[in-house]
């Protein structure tokens, strides 16, 4: 049950993340700055060479969580349908 757990909160904590970070690339993206200000925008805030690299990290991060959340749910189907 502790892995169950703690799966559990890194899978929310993911998501969580994975969120804003999508959001921050969208936001940069979606300015009024030129081509030039919007990657370095994104070198300064989101530590990547363009807001694209930094949308996919965060798309690639809610599918493990998401991927993460339903293995939890599945081991607390389990266990509950085992009686423990």
């Amino acid at each position: 049950m502790f892995f169950t757990k703690i799966g559990t909160l890194l899978a929310y904590i993911g998501i969580i993340l994975g969120v804003l970070r999508v959001a921050s690339g969208i936001f940069i993206a979606s300015g009024t700055l030129g081509n030039e200000l919007n990657i370095a925008a994104a070198k300064r805030y989101l530590g990547t060479s363009t807001t694209g690299e930094a949308i996919d990290g965060g798309l690639v991060l809610i599918a493990f969580s998401v991927a993460l959340g339903i293995l939890c749910e599945i081991s607390r189907s389990c266990k509950a349908h085992r009686g423990i």
